[in-house]
């Protein structure tokens, strides 16, 4: 039994530890010292964590804490930086 689940499907071996990319995301911000596109900051993601993300992971986690009192702010279309 302990074997099975030591052996998940490739879609659980796959998932990510809880605030992984969150950290990434905020780390690959912090390192610029300024605004980053999206683009920017899903290969600063991918190269901290060593292993492909999705965009849409990236995307999401950024407009959801993008606004006046949250952890990014938005500079232009595609573009945040540290709030």
């Amino acid at each position: 039994m302990l074997e099975s689940m030591l052996t998940a499907s490739p879609r659980n071996r796959n998932r990510r530890r809880p605030g992984e990319v969150r950290d990434a995301v905020g780390h690959a911000l912090a390192s610029a010292g300024g605004p980053l596109s999206v683009k920017e900051i899903h290969a600063a993601v991918e190269t901290r964590l060593g292993a492909s993300v999705a965009k849409s992971s990236v995307r999401s986690y950024l407009n959801l804490n993008t606004g006046p009192t949250k952890q990014f702010r938005r500079v232009r279309r595609g573009v945040y930086q540290l709030g």
